[in-house]
């Protein structure tokens, strides 16, 4: 039985501002050169995305000209913004005209806060490539962020006055390019935030790693490579927060971009491989300082597993993940389990019932220590 759990998202911006460009090459493979030949959009383009924990996210890229935004607010406002997850609105840190594109994002959030109040607020300062030379201190999108979150502030509190809703989405504010990773890590914070049963993954993922005594274990989209979740600490802290066994195994000596950097390297390589008419599999190497796979763990996901161990074999983390993808595909394609692991039959969140999991005596597939 289908479990499915349907997200819409908004990806808004004035004409010109990337939002088509960041969205190809995200979801159809585009390189950042290969979005030089996209044309405008036309009022709204939907498309649908299927990710882990049977989330499926309708993503409406609205067209930027004015005449669709004043037709957005006016005849097509409950249409639009109704039952809304996220907003993704992208702004061009090149703009001349400042003001006036802020005043066309405050119409839009008060129409988004008015209508669907717990949606989630995005906001990309995108084509930070073109300006980071002349201010390597961004300054610039500091001053832009401050007065993104003053228009969030003033929105949230005429809605509440008016009595048309108590917000509770929060903005976020990310600085992008779709030259560089950025893209990519911005991206992959706004799934993270929309996947079900988040927690549940990553306690697996951090079950995964320590059964295989590694640093970390990385889960990622298998279309858009997007990072879905991780191992351990959360997926946007700070090193200061990372937990016990990363910060044992040196995770803070790693590159603080490295998810976004592999998520690059793999699409682009993949592409490679689908011009020479081969499939890509995956990857396994071993280092002087580490053992690395990357490996299919679902029919949409795929896993990375560092360790560093240099006792650690390729072989032993393969068949780790080989024993875990049965268990792991259930999350997204089933609502009633076959067997509950430990990590499952301990986790008051889990949303899924298992057949004959009140009876004590039936052990747990694999027995997960506590």
């Amino acid at each position: 039985m289908s479990n499915t759990t349907r997200k819409k998202v908004l990806l808004m911006g004035k004409s010109g501002s990337g939002k088509t460009s960041m969205r190809s090459v995200i979801f159809s493979n585009y390189t950042a050169r290969d979005t030089r030949r996209l044309g405008a959009t036309i009022d709204v383009e939907q498309s649908a995305v299927r990710f882990l924990g049977g989330l499926v996210l309708n993503l409406w890229d609205c067209g930027g000209q004015s005449a669709f935004v004043d037709n957005y607010l006016s005849s097509q406002r409950d249409t639009i913004f109704s039952n809304v997850a996220v907003l993704i609105y992208v702004f061009d840190i090149t703009s001349t005209d400042w003001e006036a594109d802020l005043a066309y994002f405050e119409d839009i959030l008060l129409a988004l806060r008015t209508n669907s109040e717990d949606a989630g607020v995005w906001v990309l300062v995108n084509k930070m490539d073109l300006v980071d030379k002349e201010d390597p201190k961004r300054k610039k999108y500091g001053e832009r962020k401050d007065d993104l979150l003053a228009v969030d502030q003033r929105v949230r509190k005429e809605v509440e006055e008016d009595g048309k809703g108590n917000v509770k989405g929060v903005l976020r504010c990310f600085p992008t390019s779709i030259w560089d990773e950025s893209l990519y890590k911005a991206w992959s914070s706004i799934i993270h935030t929309l996947i079900p049963n988040i927690n549940l993954i990553t306690s697996h993922l951090t079950y995964l790693r320590n059964l295989n005594q590694a640093v970390e274990a990385v889960l990622f989209e298998a279309e858009t490579f997007l990072v879905i979740a991780k191992s351990g600490s959360p997926l946007d802290c700070d090193t200061n927060d990372l937990d016990e066994v990363e910060v044992n195994k040196g995770a803070k000596g790693l590159d603080q971009q490295r998810f976004e950097k592999i998520s690059e390297i793999v699409k682009g390589f993949r592409k490679i491989c689908q011009r020479n008419h081969e499939q890509y599999q995956g990857f396994e190497a071993k280092f002087d300082g580490c053992t690395v796979v990357l490996e299919p763990l679902t029919r949409n996901t795929y896993i990375l597993i560092v360790s560093s161990d240099p006792r650690i074999e390729t072989g032993a983390l393969l068949f780790n993940i080989h024993q875990a993808q049965n268990h792991m595909s259930e999350f997204g394609a089933r609502s009633v389990l076959e067997r509950k692991c430990g990590l499952c039959r301990h986790n008051s969140e889990l949303k899924y019932d298992v057949k004959g999991d009140d009876d004590p005596s039936v052990s747990a597939w694999d027995d997960a220590p506590f």
